[in-house]
């Protein structure tokens, strides 16, 4: 009776594995084009100490993970060994409230001090022919 089975899931198996063919890989390229225009308006960068992290990959990613994921914010990073975080996010859809709120509620022992925010003035350098950095520069100023 064993070796019934045995030869019945070995023939199984044979067949199960012969009858599949092979994925096909095709190979997909794309383009995309930058117009230069800004698209998100008021930028600002926040830096802001957290305490109660006890480790890198569980407190300050996870707290990182969500940052991220709020709308608007462009981009998070916490750093475990400074207990700082640094949030580039659009300031017309995000306040310094809601950074605060996400940090707390994403653990009980999170908590937001020495909050700095400064306002980010995007470059956008124009696309015409001839324009350089130091026409830029000028515009910039």
């Amino acid at each position: 009776m064993k070796s019934f089975v045995f030869s019945l899931t070995l023939l199984f198996a044979v067949f199960a594995c012969t009858q599949h063919s092979k994925p096909e890989i095709k190979e997909v390229s794309t383009t995309s084009q930058m117009n230069g225009k800004v698209i998100d308006g008021e930028l600002s960068e926040t830096s802001f100490s957290i305490s109660g992290m006890m480790c890198k990959m569980g407190c300050a990613k996870t707290i990182e993970t969500n940052l991220s994921r709020m709308e608007g914010v462009q981009e998070a990073s916490v750093d475990f060994e400074t207990s700082l975080a640094t949030v580039i996010y659009n300031s017309s859809i995000v306040q310094t409230d809601d950074l605060v709120k996400t940090v707390t509620d994403t653990g009980v022992s999170y908590s937001v001090l020495n909050i700095a925010s400064l306002s980010i003035e995007k470059a956008v350098c124009c696309a015409k022919k001839g324009c350089t950095k130091a026409t830029c520069a000028k515009k910039k100023s």
